[in-house]
């Protein structure tokens, strides 16, 4: 008889946080068996959600960040997963991308050259309500941090950031769709 898999282990099966797993299973987007109050998870089932899956992943990303290795690392990051990727260097590039087409998803560092990261996403929200943003800072706790989050349904990642916390994004934003 094959096992179940707990939430933990699922988790570093798929190489998720442990609350993502969690939540997905809660909200019927991970395939997952309720065993009494637990949930539980097969190997054979996971693998071939991950394989359907896998074939969701086509869109469009914009990675906005001043620093060059940041948005390198990013952009390697966010297309081994198989989306299209641009990066902009500054904000006024990025918002002339939106401009010319939408994102699904747009990393904006909040600290930039010429306009700030804040006026970007102001102009960006104009521009595509869409697109899900997720700000990519090293101040979390700085006014400006809050008051981009104050601005609507954002996801924060400080730097350093993990590739695993990047992913987890992407894998949170397929399960909205």
């Amino acid at each position: 008889m094959n096992s179940l898999m707990t939430v933990r282990e699922a988790a570093d099966y798929l190489k998720l946080n442990y609350m993502t797993v969690y939540r997905l299973a809660q909200r019927g987007r991970l395939p997952a068996i309720k065993v009494g109050r637990n949930w539980r998870f097969k190997k054979e089932i996971l693998d071939d959600w991950l394989v359907r899956e896998a074939r969701t992943l086509e869109g469009n990303v914009l990675v906005i960040d001043d620093d060059p290795n940041v948005r390198d690392l990013l952009t390697d990051i966010v297309s081994g997963q198989g989306y299209t990727v641009v990066s902009a260097e500054n904000g006024e590039r990025a918002i002339e991308e939106v401009g010319r087409r939408h994102f699904d998803i747009i990393f904006l560092d909040l600290v930039l050259p010429g306009i700030s990261g804040l006026e970007a996403l102001h102009a960006i929200k104009e521009r595509d309500k869409r697109a899900v943003i997720v700000v990519v800072t090293a101040y979390g706790d700085d006014p400006i941090a809050l008051e981009a989050m104050s601005m609507g349904p954002l996801l924060l990642i400080r730097k350093p950031f993990k590739v695993g916390d990047i992913k987890e994004v992407l894998n949170m934003v397929v399960a909205r769709r």
